[in-house]
């Protein structure tokens, strides 16, 4: 009897050790919400990874994505015209030229959008791959012509969307374009 004894003394002393182990190692762990919750007074920055933030010390450094200037597959060109009036038409020449081994997508649904500056129309704001000047694989090349009504240097900005390939693969590319033409 004296062994059952033990042997259960010694098993309620274990399982309470275990026990109280288990429950210190609760109070020191953080909720998820307690962990992002901040102490009174001080700010904390948002995901890194969402807001493409990075804190860093006390400061926040946005990150833009942009080019990568290693990124090398095509050059963009945009030519405005030497010299523009008021009142007479004028064209912009705006040209893809991939870079080998790259070649346009003649599948692709190229797009090149312009939203014209005030004092400016353009005879079309959306041009597509129809509309092109040029289309093969070397290139294309888009006349953007526009008319202004009054002088003055006029920005233009749009959005020109098409798609180069390679024997491996296609990359769909979407450029932010902006030009500015001096009217006189």
């Amino acid at each position: 009897m004296r062994t059952m004894i033990r042997t259960g003394s010694v098993a309620r002393i274990l399982c309470c050790g275990v026990l109280a182990f288990a429950l210190g190692a609760c109070d020191k762990q953080e909720t998820a919400s307690e962990a992002k919750t901040p102490a009174a007074g001080q700010e904390t920055a948002p995901d890194a990874k969402a807001s493409g933030e990075v804190a860093q010390a006390d400061t926040k450094v946005k990150t833009i994505p942009g080019k990568d200037p290693a990124d090398d597959r095509f050059a963009l060109s945009i030519e405005p015209p030497s010299e523009a009036a008021a009142g007479e038409e004028s064209v912009v020449k705006i040209k893809v030229l991939p870079k080998e081994p790259w070649h346009m997508n003649h599948d692709y649904p190229t797009t090149l959008t312009i939203d014209p500056p005030g004092g400016v129309s353009l005879a079309k704001g959306e041009l597509k791959r129809g509309d092109a000047v040029k289309f093969e694989d070397a290139g294309c090349e888009f006349d953007v012509a526009f008319t202004p009504s009054e002088t003055g240097e006029k920005t233009f900005s749009g959005k020109f969307r098409f798609a180069i390939c390679q024997d491996e693969a296609c990359a769909p590319v979407s450029e932010d374009v902006e030009f500015r033409v001096a009217v006189k």
